[in-house]
C-alpha cells in the first residue's frame, strides 16, 4: 500500500491537527496515516516514559515551523 505525500517535502506542523499538529505534520511529511504514527507515539508513551516523550514532543512542537496558508 502507497501513501502519497503531500505537495512539499518540508516538515511542517500543520495548524489544523489534533494536539499542536506535530504527528499530522510527520505524517504528511513521511507519507504514512496518520493513525498509524499516533498508535506509535502511544506505544513509545508508555515504553519510554511520559517525561521524555513529552519533552520530546514539546521540543518538536517549538522546533517545527507551522504550515502557512492553510
Amino acid at each position: 500500500m502507497e501513501y502519497p505525500r503531500s505537495e512539499t517535502h518540508k516538515l511542517y506542523r500543520e495548524r489544523d491537527g489534533y494536539l499542536l499538529g506535530v504527528i499530522e505534520g510527520l505524517a504528511n511529511w513521511t507519507g504514512l496515516p496518520v493513525l498509524a504514527l499516533r498508535i506509535i507515539a502511544v506505544i513509545l508513551l508508555f515504553k519510554v516514559g511520559f517525561a521524555p516523550m513529552g519533552i520530546a514532543y514539546l521540543g518538536a512542537a517549538i522546533l517545527m515551523p507551522g504550515r502557512l496558508g492553510r
